[in-house]
């Protein structure tokens, strides 16, 4: 079977598997108590212990929101305030100091967006796949026993499936409106989030420019705009970075992209932004996985171009707000929308 079951750091308990399994299908939290079998007490408190050993990611359909992610790694410099559409922001390590930027970013402007920086960058890759780890991996194996996700090292299979062209898309400046996109900031930041809840807290703390709206119109985009967008959920399980630091690899080739969605499939795999003959893959994967892989790789038009190591203590994100990147209908890049770097994540 090619499988390796030894203990990994993050443990899970069963009910919080099947949480897992059925949150990456639930539109809200009664979905994953009803796709789960479980109370909805119970999965309340789950949440929340998942909380403290990962996150839940709201996925959604690039294409119908018209955003790319991107990813780009720029020679060490200082970012203080970031352009319109930035995620985040990373120290990475290799031979020194470099800085990681992700950012989704509508595609006419991916060429302003990496100009912005005023320097070249050593790496760029457009997303026009992203692919995220989910629980239902073929790569991935629940142990109960060893209450832990275990790896299923089926490379050549895995990449056989994961095989296929990359294709390049771009509609455009089109773009949702104001509402959806509060709606969808929203939920990226909170998953289940109620878009009442949502909709007052955007008002209240980052623009209290927005107009009122009542709880019918957000209940209307809510359900017939919003949920069109959603690609259902991810979730990610951190282990400590002391331990298994998170890694970043470049790869270049044919083969490229059909090996970044094959690794993804992994447990220990954050994400991979998939662009045509290359991707980079960001990754949690202990030591011990390295054996498997570059046995499972054998043969392939690929190169690991590049890898990085990304910092324990630097990274931070940014509250992108994406409503203000708008007129009419039409997304807009412009100077004074430039964003500050916040919220510096802990170790």
């Amino acid at each position: 079977m090619g499988e390796w079951c030894p203990r990994l750091p993050v443990k899970v308990t069963p009910n919080e598997w099947r949480t897992m399994v059925a949150l990456t299908r639930a539109w809200t939290l009664r979905e994953v108590a009803r796709i789960g079998g479980l109370p909805v007490s119970t999965v309340h408190r789950i949440l929340r212990r998942l909380y403290s050993k990962g996150l839940v990611y709201f996925m959604v359909d690039m294409r119908k929101v018209n955003l790319l992610p991107m990813v780009a790694v720029f020679p060490k410099h200082r970012v203080d305030r970031a352009p319109p559409f930035t995620v985040s922001v990373r120290e990475v390590y290799n031979m020194g100091t470099h800085v990681l930027v992700t950012g989704l970013v509508p595609p006419p402007f991916t060429n302003d967006y990496l100009a912005w920086f005023d320097r070249e960058p050593i790496i760029a890759v457009r997303g026009y796949e992203y692919v995220r780890w989910t629980p239902e991996s073929p790569l991935s194996r629940y142990d109960p026993g060893l209450r832990a996700v275990v790896p299923v090292f089926e490379l050549e299979k895995a990449l056989e499936a994961c095989r296929g062209p990359v294709e390049r898309w771009d509609r455009g400046l089109a773009a949702p409106d104001v509402y959806d996109l509060v709606l969808l900031t929203g939920r990226m930041r909170d998953p289940f989030a109620r878009p009442l809840r949502i909709y007052r807290e955007a008002r209240l703390v980052w623009d209290p420019s927005l107009p009122e709206a009542s709880e019918q119109v957000l209940s209307y985009h809510f359900t017939r705009h919003l949920k069109a967008m959603w690609g259902g959920n991810a979730v990610t399980l951190f282990t400590d970075m002391r331990l298994v630091p998170v890694r970043i690899f470049y790869f270049e080739g044919k083969d490229a992209p059909a090996l970044a969605r094959a690794l993804c499939m992994l447990p220990g795999a954050f994400a991979a932004f998939v662009d045509v003959g290359k991707a980079l893959l960001i990754a949690q994967f202990p030591c011990s996985y390295d054996e498997h892989v570059m046995r499972g790789v054998e043969g392939l038009d690929v190169e690991l171009v590049r890898y990085f190591v990304q910092s324990s203590t630097d990274m931070r994100r940014v509250v992108p707000m994406l409503w203000r990147c708008v007129e009419g209908r039409r997304w807009a890049f412009r100077e004074e929308l430039r964003v500050p770097v916040v919220q510096r994540l802990p170790s």
